[in-house]
C-alpha cells in the first residue's frame, strides 16, 4: 500500500482528488493533503511520499530549482498539475520526471489512468525483499480481464457480512502476519489477496486469519481459499472464488470455504405451484402462522448442495411475499406503517446476504400482520350475531353447513338466529352464505390460477354450473369475466 501527497491551492480540487481514489480503491494507504509549498516541502522531507500530485503554479518562479530537488529527492512517482498548459510547464513537468502533466479542469478518467499508472510504476520499482512479486506482478484489471497466463500461488477472496466493516477489515489485513505478504486488491463489497509465493498451509493460514480477526471482535467474515495450481489464469480464479462466495448466502459467514473445480447451482422453478397459491391464500387468512413458519422452514432452510441459484430463490420469495401483499389489501392491512415494513422485507429478499435472516424477517412481518388481523376480529366480534358471522366466515368451505350447524354454535335455536339475522342485518342464512362464498371466489379468482370448477368446490359449491349462475346474478358477470377484467 501506499502513500499519496496532494499539492494544490485549490481545496475543492484536494477533495476531488481524494475523492476519485476512495471510489476506485487504489492500492493507496494514506493521503495527505497540502495547499501551502512550505508545508509541501516539509511534508517530502519528512514522510517521502510514494507518490506525489502536485500543482506546479503554486511553485513561484525563483524557487523552482529549490523545489525540483526536493522532489526529486523525496518523491516516488510525481504527477504534475497545471492551470496553463505551456511550453514552460511541460519543461517543468520533464525535469521533475513527472509520468504525466494534467491540465485542468482535471478529467477524473485521465486522472484515475494515470494513479493507476504510478502504482504499477512503484510495484516494478519495489525493492528485492519479495522477488517473486516482481516476476508475477499482478494489477486490478487482471481481476477482470482475461489474460490466459496461469497463476500458480494462493489467491483468497475476504468478503464481511456488513459492507461498514471493510474499513476496519483492510486495517486489520495490513497488520496480520501472513507467510508471505500478498498484494491487497479491495473492490466495494470484498477484498482479493494475491499471495506471490507458495505458502505451506494457505487453508489453515485462512483459518488463523479468521480466529484473530473475530478475537479482535470483528463482525462476521467469510474467507474463500483457491490453493490449487491448476493453471488457471488470475481472472479465472478470481471469477470462480466469487461463485464459491456465493454459498455463504445459504450457509452464512464465519467460515473459510475451499476453493472447488466445479460449483454449479441447482435449477429450480421460482414460481408458486397452483397448490402453494391455495396454500398461502388460505392459511394467510385463516391466520396459520405456526403452519406457515414450518413451510416457510422447510422450504428454504432444509437445503443441501448443490444449493438451488440464489437469483432463482430471491425470485421465489418475492413471489411469496407478493401473496402476502395480496393479503394484505384484502384484508385491510396496507396502512402506511406496514408498507414501509412491507418495503424493507422486500428489499431484504433482494439484497440480503444470509437466507436464514431473510426468512425470519418474513416470519416475523407475516405474523405480525396476522396477529394484528386477530386483534381487529376479535375486537369486531363483540356480540351473537358477529360470533355466527365468523363462524360462517370459517366454515363457508363445507357444501353441507347449515342454519342449525350455525345456531348450534352460538347456543340458540334455529328460529331464534334466523330472526337475529333479520332483525339485524336484513338478510337471511342463505343470502348471506351466498355472499361470502362470492367473495371468497372473488378473492381466489383474483389471487390464484385455479380453474373455475375448482373454486366453485373450494368455496362449497359441489355444481360448478350452478356456481357460476349464483356468480353471475350477484356480481353481473361469469366467474371469467371477473377473472378477466381483474388480470
Amino acid at each position: 500500500m501506499y502513500h499519496l501527497l496532494i499539492a494544490d491551492r485549490d481545496r475543492q480540487e484536494l477533495s476531488g482528488i481524494e475523492w476519485l481514489l476512495s471510489k476506485y480503491s487504489f492500492p493507496i494507504s494514506d493521503i495527505k493533503q497540502s495547499g501551502d509549498l512550505a508545508e509541501t516541502l516539509n511534508i517530502l522531507e519528512s514522510e517521502q511520499p510514494d507518490i506525489l500530485c502536485m500543482e506546479l503554479d503554486m511553485v513561484p518562479e525563483g524557487k523552482w530549482e529549490i523545489v525540483k530537488k526536493f522532489i526529486l529527492r523525496h518523491a516516488g512517482i510525481t504527477i504534475a498539475l497545471t492551470i496553463e498548459p505551456t511550453f514552460e510547464r511541460a519543461m517543468q513537468a520533464i525535469e521533475i520526471s513527472a509520468i504525466d502533466l494534467l491540465v485542468k479542469p482535471l478529467s477524473p478518467s485521465r486522472v484515475k489512468s494515470t494513479i493507476q499508472q504510478g502504482c504499477r510504476q512503484l510495484a516494478v520499482k519495489e525493492d528485492n525483499s519479495h522477488p517473486k512479486i516482481h516476476t508475477h506482478s499482478i494489477y486490478y484489471e487482471d481481476l477482470f480481464i482475461e489474460s490466459d497466463l496461469p497463476y500458480p500461488y494462493p489467491v483468497y477472496l475476504i468478503r464481511p457480512e456488513y459492507g461498514e466493516q471493510l474499513n476496519n477489515l483492510r486495517d486489520f489485513i495490513g497488520q496480520f502476519d501472513f507467510y508471505d505478504a500478498p498484494t491487497i486488491f479491495s473492490t466495494t463489497d470484498q477484498i482479493t489477496l494475491v499471495f506471490h509465493e507458495q505458502i505451506p498451509e494457505p487453508f489453515q493460514q485462512a483459518q488463523r486469519f479468521l480466529s484473530e480477526w473475530e478475537r479482535n471482535n470483528g463482525g462476521p467474515v467469510a474467507v474463500a481459499v483457491h490453493d490449487k495450481n491448476n493453471g488457471k489464469s488470475i481472472h479465472s480464479i478470481y471469477q470462480q472464488l466469487r461463485k464459491v462466495m456465493e454459498a455463504t448466502f445459504f450457509t452464512g459467514y464465519k467460515q473459510v470455504l475451499r476453493y472447488e473445480e466445479k460449483y454449479l447451482w441447482r435449477d429450480m422453478d421460482p414460481f408458486l405451484t397452483m397448490d402453494e397459491q391455495r396454500f398461502w391464500v388460505h392459511h394467510l387468512d385463516d391466520g396459520h402462522a405456526d403452519e406457515i413458519k414450518s413451510w416457510l422452514y422447510q422450504e428454504f432452510l432444509d437445503l443441501r448442495a448443490p444449493y438451488p441459484n440464489p437469483g432463482l430463490l430471491r425470485t421465489r420469495l418475492t413471489s411469496i411475499l407478493a401473496q402476502v401483499r395480496r393479503f394484505m389489501i384484502r384484508k385491510g392491512l396496507d396502512s402506511p406503517d406496514r408498507d414501509i415494513r412491507y418495503k424493507q422485507v422486500f428489499e431484504s429478499i433482494l439484497y440480503g446476504p444470509v437466507l436464514y435472516r431473510i426468512v425470519q424477517e418474513m416470519v416475523l412481518f407475516i405474523n405480525e400482520l396476522i396477529h394484528t388481523l386477530k386483534e381487529q376480529s376479535e375486537r369486531a366480534i363483540v356480540n351473537v350475531g358477529e360470533a355466527a358471522l365468523s363462524y360462517i366466515e370459517e366454515h363457508y368451505m363445507n357444501p353441507a353447513l347449515s342454519l342449525r350447524d350455525v345456531a348450534g354454535y352460538i347456543n340458540r335455536s334455529p328460529a331464534y338466529f334466523s330472526h337475529l339475522l333479520s332483525k339485524k342485518y336484513n338478510q337471511t342464512f342463505r343470502e348471506i352464505l351466498l355472499q361470502v362464498r362470492i367473495q371468497k371466489a372473488k378473492e381466489l379468482l383474483e389471487s390464484t390460477d385455479e380453474n373455475i370448477q375448482q373454486i366453485a368446490g373450494a368455496v362449497g359449491f359441489n355444481q360448478p354450473n350452478y356456481f357460476s349462475r349464483v356468480f353471475k346474478k350477484m356480481t353481473g358477470k361469469t366467474p371469467r369475466e371477473y377473472r378477466n377484467i381483474k388480470l
